[in-house]
């Protein structure tokens, strides 16, 4: 039988690691297998090495574990069940390539480095783990070890491995844990650097998700396999969650699944029927789950998967573990960013509407900048109706350029990351906190919502368009455009024009090589009237049979929007 790398080649003695030793099968002909734990003591004096596992999540998972095996001059990464060739950006310290090549294979995906010099085999690899997803820069400020058993889901190249909790107050340890999880009890002593002693965990809870692999990108309105049941054997790879994208859902029984799949399958939004309870998932998820859900809507179906997507992410992702690790420890810990919210308006009638749309924001720390356009307001009712949120303020002339007063409300902005909102859109309590999930787990340096949901106020109708959502795209509803500070800074912030900003604005986020990530549409209502708006376009345009999904005779939005009596147009 044909290997699944069939045509690969490398220098001998070719190392192959694997996770364990069930990857021993798979050790490429004439070359010498070991595991992670066994490559310790394996020597040197390899020319080629090549690490065998799962998928982006296993290959991020253990690359703090990877040994120390030498120079080389050839490095091979193999995802035995991955779907997309991982393609590398070599760093500048490397020693020149010869060649680099990402490709498919019979089983999973390869990728392989060669140099003109022989690198560090193990920098390779785990330069190869930091990129396998966007987005992931730090830890938020918690240092975390592991004695006794391998490290939780995500990329922490960093943590320190100890035989045994006691190692971690080691006195010549430069950069001591704050917490070791541990197999075992037993304290170790106060550190000096730290002066305290890392706090010792042996119940973690229930293991999380990577939700920078494990994640609702690629999630499908569509479907074309009905329900069926969860199989018990089920492992959650990427290649599983791309398979399961075709399901309509997936029955489960909680007391007897795999809590751990059951949080994997819900952080990337499958749509489960879930029957029973388990104690180790947690009480959001397990009432989102609980909750009633018409899969055969597909409507309904897409704010089931939204809503157990948003309580997996805020409560099973590696995210939410090390919050909860940082609380126990007492350790400063930065899980989300604050967001500073862009307000201009011109239509002094439109304030109280606006500003009852941000006042409902859940689960996140918001700052609003106020940019009043040839009119000026009470600065403290505005600061009453937002009472427990910075309020910042900011007064325009009339004949101010649209992107100036945008520019302005950005410079005096607070947050690291900014949202422009309109004053006459709806928004769902969680749209602001969506935006967030969506940024961490892509990555990308814009994120919106679509326009998918459009309340027509010449007809009196509301459309929904077939937007495809939870994918990397040239476009996102302007009142929705979240954008980090110095993205923002680095475009030469909003444009001074009078009309079109929003396009100007992703156009040069596009330009610059930016991506922009269309999350779920469901958390946001665009309103469209006869006149006021800084754009121009037929009410027709919006319902053209190619595009609409579903219509309604008056106002209408998902469950995911609590719509006040005062609020309806």
């Amino acid at each position: 039988m044909t290997h699944p790398l069939d045509g690969f080649t490398s220098p001998s003695p070719l190392l192959a690691i694997g996770d364990d030793d069930t990857g021993a099968d798979l050790a490429p002909p004439g070359s010498t297998f070991t595991t992670l734990a066994g490559a310790a003591d394996i020597g040197r004096g390899w020319k080629s090495v090549l690490w065998m596992t799962a998928d982006r999540a296993s290959l991020r998972q253990r690359a703090s574990a990877l040994p120390r095996v030498g120079q080389v001059r050839v490095v091979a990464l193999w995802l035995t069940d991955a779907t997309d060739p991982l393609v590398v950006h070599p760093r500048p310290e490397w020693p020149p390539l010869t060649s680099l090549m990402a490709r498919e294979t019979d089983r999973g995906v390869l990728t392989v480095l060669r140099f003109v010099r022989p690198v560090a085999a193990h920098q390779v690899l785990v330069e190869c783990a930091r990129q396998a997803a966007g987005g992931d820069h730090g830890h938020g400020g918690l240092v975390v070890g592991y004695a006794g058993r391998e490290a939780a889901a995500g990329l922490d190249v960093r943590a320190p491995w100890f035989h045994d909790a006691t190692e971690a107050g080691d006195p010549e340890r430069d950069v001591p844990p704050d917490v070791v999880i541990s197999s075992q009890p037993g304290g170790p002593e106060v550190h000096h650097v730290t002066d305290r002693a890392p706090l010792v965990v042996t119940d973690p809870g229930l293991e999380p998700v990577d939700e920078l692999v494990v994640n609702p990108v690629g999630w499908r309105k569509d479907w074309d396999e009905p329900v069926r049941d969860l199989d018990p054997r089920l492992r959650l790879t990427e290649r599983t969650i791309e398979g399961l994208r075709a399901v309509q859902g997936l029955r489960v029984d909680l007391a007897t699944a795999d809590p751990r799949v059951v949080a994997g399958l819900a952080t990337a939004g499958v749509p489960l029927l879930a029957e029973g309870t388990n104690p180790h998932l947690s009480p959001e998820l397990a009432a989102a789950l609980a909750a009633p859900a018409d899969l055969d809507d597909g409507l309904a179906r897409e704010e089931h998967s939204v809503a157990t997507r948003r309580a997996a992410l805020d409560t099973h992702s590696t995210l939410a573990w090390r919050r909860d690790l940082a609380r126990g420890a007492g350790v400063r810990f930065v899980a989300q960013p604050k967001v500073s919210v862009l307000l201009a308006t011109m239509r002094p009638h439109q304030l109280d509407f606006a500003l009852r749309q941000l006042a409902r924001q859940r689960d996140v720390e918001l700052q609003v900048v106020l940019g009043t356009h040839g009119w000026t307001v009470d600065e403290d009712q505005v600061r009453a109706r937002l009472a427990g949120h910075d309020v910042v303020v900011r007064t325009h002339d009339e004949d101010a350029f649209f992107g100036d007063v945008l520019d302005d409300a950005a410079a005096a902005a607070g947050g690291d990351v900014l949202m422009k909102v309109d004053d006459d859109d709806w928004y769902s309590p969680h749209a602001v906190h969506d935006l967030l999930l969506a940024r961490r787990y892509t990555g990308a340096e814009v994120v919106g919502m679509p326009s998918e949901f459009v309340y027509l106020e010449e007809l009196g109708v509301t459309a929904r368009r077939n937007h495809p959502t939870e994918v990397f795209n040239r476009f996102v509803a302007g009142g929705t455009i979240m954008i980090d500070r110095h993205v923002l800074r680095g475009v030469g912030g909003f444009r001074r024009v009078r009309r079109f900003v929003d396009a100007q604005l992703l156009n040069a986020v596009e330009a610059g090589g930016g991506r922009i990530y269309r999350t779920h549409g469901l958390g946001y209502v665009l309103r469209r009237t006869g006149s006021g708006h800084t754009w121009a376009s037929d009410p027709e345009s919006f319902r053209r049979p190619e595009i609409l999904e579903r219509e309604w005779t008056g106002f209408h939005a998902s469950r995911e929007l609590t719509v006040q009596q005062a609020d309806l147009p």
